[in-house]
């Protein structure tokens, strides 16, 4: 059977799930493209359903999938060119919770971009738990996009408390990334570390800034003022890893 009316109730559910209050209500989020699908899948997310549009049901094979027409499929998809599947998935719930190594305070990154590259950097360099505070949230379409199966291989935590965040990350050395801080070159990280990283445009927050155990910073060339949150996070969280492999 296909399903070939915008009309149906998971359809509709699936098309509703774009709006971030609509996943919170709901705790649900939506996977799409068949390396993630099948990543969800082989991590053990809590995937619902999966949904395959008809013209890619030939080459796609998922047990249980449920088939929907073309049209159907676009009005269900995030994307321009869909691979034609999509699956949707239970909202992990966690409770905040230590890190169980070295983690990522994200204090109100506000870019879905720089969102899922920090939380793809992150896994690559073994770091455990995140905690997303004041952010945007980090089950978008485009945040889990751009994380490339990331989520699914870390704690994720979203949080509007930050008090809380550094309470529960206090086993760890916390470095807040700001320019004014020591060079991350000459750093020797010996022990767990909680990393900071500030909004896109005005840094980190003044609970950061006051309770961050140190600052860090990495040396610009020709004067240069800043890098990207997501590439300087990046450059960092490699620093850190280096001192443990």
């Amino acid at each position: 059977m296909v399903i070939t009316s915008t009309d149906n109730a998971k359809v509709q559910e699936v098309a509703k799930l774009a709006e971030k209050k609509y996943r919170k209500k709901i705790g649900l989020y939506v996977i799409e493209g068949e390396r993630l699908v099948r990543d969800a899948i082989f991590h053990g997310a809590q995937v619902q359903n999966i949904f395959v549009a008809e013209s890619a049901q030939s080459k796609l094979d998922f047990d249980g999938a449920i088939i929907v027409s073309d049209r159907v499929f676009a009005k269900m998809s995030a994307t321009i060119n869909s691979q034609g599947v999509l699956a949707v998935a239970k909202i992990p719930q966690l409770e905040l919770a230590m890190p169980k190594g070295n983690c990522l305070i994200l204090d109100n990154l506000q870019d879905p971009g720089n969102m899922g590259t920090l939380i793809r950097t992150a896994v690559a360099c073994g770091f455990t738990d995140i905690y997303a505070v004041n952010c945007a949230d980090v089950y978008s379409p485009k945040v889990v996009r751009s994380a490339m199966s990331a989520h699914f291989c870390l704690n994720l935590y979203q949080t509007d408390n930050i008090a809380k965040v550094f309470d529960v990350a206090s086993s760890n050395t916390i470095l807040a990334c700001d320019m004014g801080g020591k060079n991350v070159f000459d750093c020797n990280f010996s022990g767990n570390v909680a990393l900071v990283l500030g909004n896109e445009g005005n840094g980190l927050s003044a609970y950061s800034r006051a309770h961050a155990h140190d600052t860090i910073s990495l040396p610009m060339a020709n004067s240069f003022e800043s890098l990207n949150v997501a590439v300087a996070g990046s450059v960092i969280m490699y620093q850190i890893y280096a001192n443990k492999i």
